[in-house]
C-alpha cells in the first residue's frame, strides 16, 4: 500500500547498506544481521496475518442522555486473545451533529496488547444540541515493520441525541387549540363529554366500565352506555426551525414541554416536514415521549426561514390556538398576559 512506502523503502535501504558492510568488512555478524534483515519482513507479515481476525472491537455510546454543556465520551473497547500484539491499528473514524455536517474523517491508532482487553476513550466537546452521529469506516491492522496493511472489513454507525439546556420561561397564559386533524395513532374523533347520548347493545371491543349494568339486569341483555363526543381541545405546539435561530427554538420548544408536563398538561407538537408539506401530530403525555418528538425534530432539516405556520393555516383554516415557537420564542395565540 501507498502508505507504507517510506517505510518499505527505508528498510530496503538499511539493508543495502548493511550488505555493502558485509561485502567490505566481510564480519560474520554482518552476515547474520542480513539474514535477519531478511526474514523479520516475513516474521513480522506472517504473525499479524495470523492474529488480526481474532482481534474484537466494540464501540459504545454513553447510555441515557447527554444535555448541554456536558461532555460526550465514546468508548472503544479493543481485545487481541492472541499472544501476538498488534501495535498498529488504525481506526478510521467521521463524526458529527447532523445540524453541524462535518465532512473530515479522522484517524486514531488504537495499540492492541496481547491477551488483553484495552479501554480508550475519545472525548467530544458538546456545542450544540442535535443528533450526534458517529461512524468508523475503515480499519487497518499494519505488521510491526509497516510492510503491510491488512484492510478489516468493520463498519460501525450509532447515533446520540444532545439535549438543549432548559431555560426560564416567562409566565404567559396559553389558550387550547381546536383543529380537526388525524394524530400519527388512531384516535377518536373527539373526547368523549359527560352527556350520554344513548344506550345500545354490547358490541365486542366495549369497554367493560361503560356497561350500564343495571338495565343489562332488567333486559337481560348486555346494554353499553355511549356517550356523546365533543371537538377535541388541548395545547398544540409548533416549532419552527430557522436555521438562525435553532439552538434557541429547541431550548424553548423543550422548555415549555417540560412545564407543561410539571403542570400535569397534555399537549401535541406539530411535526412539519418541509421536503413534503406535511404535518404529524404527536400526542405528549410523559417526558418520554416529549424525547421522542425532540429527536425527530433533530432530523428535520432547518430551513433559512420556516414556512410551518403558513403551511398549516393553509391546511387548516378553521385552525386556531396554535403555540408557535419561533426565533427561539414562545408566540402564544393571543396577547401575552401575565399570570
Amino acid at each position: 500500500m501507498k502508505r507504507n512506502l517510506p517505510y518499505i523503502i527505508s528498510y530496503i535501504l538499511a539493508a543495502i547498506l548493511v550488505f555493502l558492510g558485509t561485502m567490505f568488512y566481510r564480519q560474520p555478524l554482518l552476515i547474520v544481521l542480513l539474514l535477519l534483515m531478511m526474514l523479520l519482513p516475513i516474521m513480522s507479515i506472517a504473525a499479524t496475518r495470523y492474529a488480526y481476525p481474532h482481534l474484537e472491537l466494540q464501540i459504545k455510546l454513553p447510555s441515557g442522555t447527554i444535555q448541554l454543556p456536558h461532555d460526550l465520551v465514546v468508548k472503544l473497547y479493543v481485545k487481541n486473545p492472541t499472544l501476538i500484539p498488534l501495535l498498529n491499528c488504525e481506526l478510521h473514524f467521521h463524526y458529527e451533529n447532523m445540524y453541524l455536517p462535518n465532512e473530515i474523517e479522522q484517524t486514531i491508532v488504537l495499540p492492541a496488547e496481547a491477551r488483553k482487553e484495552n479501554l480508550y476513550r475519545l472525548p467530544f466537546q458538546t456545542k450544540a444540541a442535535g443528533m450526534f452521529s458517529f461512524e468508523v469506516s475503515k480499519l487497518y491492522i499494519t505488521d510491526f515493520l509497516h510492510f503491510y496493511s491488512f484492510a478489516v472489513p468493520f463498519h460501525w454507525k450509532g447515533q446520540m441525541p444532545i439535549l438543549p439546556e432548559e431555560r426560564e420561561l416567562p409566565d404567559i397564559r396559553l389558550t387550547k387549540a381546536a383543529i380537526e386533524a388525524e394524530d400519527s395513532q388512531p384516535a377518536p374523533d373527539g373526547e368523549l363529554t359527560n352527556d350520554l347520548l344513548q344506550l345500545r347493545d354490547y358490541q365486542p371491543g366495549d369497554r367493560i366500565k361503560d356497561i350500564h349494568w343495571k338495565m343489562t339486569a332488567k333486559t337481560d341483555e348486555l346494554m353499553v352506555k355511549e356517550y356523546d363526543r365533543a371537538r377535541d381541545l388541548y395545547y398544540l405546539i409548533l416549532p419552527e426551525l430557522d436555521r438562525d435561530t435553532l439552538q434557541d427554538t429547541l431550548s424553548t420548544f423543550y422548555s415549555l414541554g417540560l412545564r407543561l408536563l410539571k403542570a400535569r398538561e397534555l399537549f401535541r407538537v406539530a411535526l412539519y416536514q418541509p421536503a413534503g408539506h406535511t404535518f404529524e401530530l404527536r400526542k405528549i403525555s410523559s417526558e418520554e415521549e416529549l424525547l421522542v418528538a425532540l429527536y425527530e425534530l433533530y432530523l428535520i432539516k432547518p430551513e433559512n426561514r420556516s414556512a410551518a405556520y403558513h403551511r398549516l393555516t393553509e391546511q387548516f383554516p378553521d385552525m386556531y390556538g396554535v403555540i408557535r415557537i419561533a426565533a427561539g420564542k414562545v408566540v402564544p395565540p393571543a396577547l401575552i398576559e401575565s399570570y
